[in-house]
């Protein structure tokens, strides 16, 4: 499989920019490429160069927009999978996202950056809020590919998760300054992560002199060895080519020795000692609810209504499929008097949704809706929110059964719900299986 990344200056008519990128697809294309990659924010100035101004969500755009239908239109055409990356808005938030288009025009989903720098030359904070949809590995027509972009790809435990979910690719799209690290480490890293884990790393780098930075260009490809296969030259713009033999993800060391190794059992306790050497110092982020903590249903209040609604945007592509948006159903619930809707909280934080069909003239209860966000997800969150809700329903007058349904579909809710005692009714409704818990 044949990769290209697009390594292109971009200025501030950012038209002409699309136009450049557009273009250099093509001969890509025409020359074997089947994906495609470009750079970070690759048709527009690096604006965190210098600090946000009170207008700076005006430069961001919606997805879809013009730019992904731009390149939707072009995969489509050429049968190619093509991963742009620009500024996302959406509604009051802005993002540094890269968009996934499969060969068949398909926009399969978004990566939004995870972590969110703030330093001289990299005022990003002002710019990007940090991404809510995990990292997700994208069935494409080439093949299982991630994405990390820029700052993530410094996190160990983002390069993991995008291998435990997977990947045989992982595009790195990069705003990377000359001299910016010490030599050799800007190649080194990656290298590491490749072996590490057993995947393809495809760096695509920003290339040319801006208002503040000289972006260096030098774009490069790591085999699952950990060995660079190629590379674009410094300060040109170039699409640099590159052959990949997919089996040797297979037969890579992670894959056949690191990954099978390891032993999860003793890393939560592991990952939990972070919060005692730094995740609660002074501008750190939030730290997400730990196995341990404490689940609870709370009325959603005024406060909290934002990031229940937000928690749908992290389900994984394929999850949100299986369930309404939580603005939705907080909408229908305000339209029926039986419905009895909760936030799920993990300590102080929520982490999901629940609501119930409960009307005390019928001794069947029915769980309408019920989602946790996918940062939440493996930690017995759901599992304890629903047992909640069963003693909840014990009280009410007359319950003898609570029943739910779910989508049939591969990694569906079916072994969660069979593990909580549902067994199937033999009804099937609106093509969801009906399953119900005797109380």
């Amino acid at each position: 499989m044949r990769i290209a990344l697009i390594q292109q200056h971009a200025t501030s008519d950012r038209q002409q920019n699309l136009e450049r990128g557009l273009a250099a697809a093509r001969s890509a294309a025409e020359q074997g490429a089947r994906l495609i990659v470009f750079s970070e924010l690759a048709f527009e100035p690096f604006y965190p160069q210098q600090p946000a101004r009170p207008d700076a969500v005006d430069f961001a755009e919606p997805i879809p927009g013009s730019t992904t239908t731009a390149f939707t239109a072009l995969a489509k055409d050429l049968g190619v999978v093509i991963v742009p990356n620009l500024f996302e808005r959406d509604l009051d938030q802005t993002f540094d996202t890269s968009p996934v288009i499969d060969a068949d025009g398909t926009l399969l989903g978004t990566t939004r950056m995870v972590h969110v720098p703030d330093y001289e030359g990299f005022h990003e904070k002002g710019y990007y809020t940090p991404g809510n949809r995990g990292l997700p590995v994208y069935e494409t027509a080439v093949g299982r590919v991630g994405v990390a972009i820029c700052y993530d790809r410094h996190f160990p435990e983002a390069m993991r998760s995008l291998a435990l979910g997977g990947a045989d690719v992982v595009l790195v799209p990069q705003a990377g300054a000359v001299d910016e690290w010490p030599d050799g480490l800007f190649e080194a890293e990656m290298r590491v992560a490749a072996f590490q884990n057993g995947y393809f790393v495809a760096l695509c780098n920003r290339v040319g002199k801006e208002s503040q930075l000289e972006f260096a260009g030098e774009s490069f490809v790591c085999d699952p060895g950990g060995n660079v296969i190629a590379r674009a030259a410094q300060g040109e713009d170039a699409v640099l080519l590159c052959d990949l033999d997919l089996d040797e993800v297979g037969r890579s060391h992670a894959r056949r020795l690191f990954l099978p190794d390891r032993r999860t059992e003793l890393y939560a306790a592991w990952m939990a000692r972070s919060a005692e050497l730094g995740d609660e110092a002074e501008g750190s982020g939030p730290v997400l609810a730990g196995p341990e903590a404490k689940v609870t249903l709370r009325e959603i209040t005024q406060t909290s209504l934002r990031e229940v609604i937000r928690l749908s945007r992290t389900l994984a592509p394929g999850q949100d499929r299986m369930v309404a948006p939580n603005a939705v159903s907080i909408a229908e619930a305000h339209f029926s008097d039986k419905a009895w809707f909760r936030a799920v909280y993990a300590d102080e934080t929520p982490v999901g949704f629940v609501m119930l069909y409960d009307n005390p003239d019928e001794s069947e209860y029915y769980l309408w809706r019920f989602m946790i966000g996918g940062d939440h997800q493996g930690k017995g969150f759901g599992r304890r929110a629903i047992e909640q809700l069963v003693d909840y329903v014990q009280t009410r007058p007359g319950a003898k059964e609570l029943l739910t349904s779910y989508v049939p579909i591969e990694g569906g809710a079916e072994p969660f719900y069979r593990k909580l005692g549902f067994t199937p009714t033999g009804d099937v409704h609106d093509g969801e299986v009906v399953v119900r818990r005797t109380l």
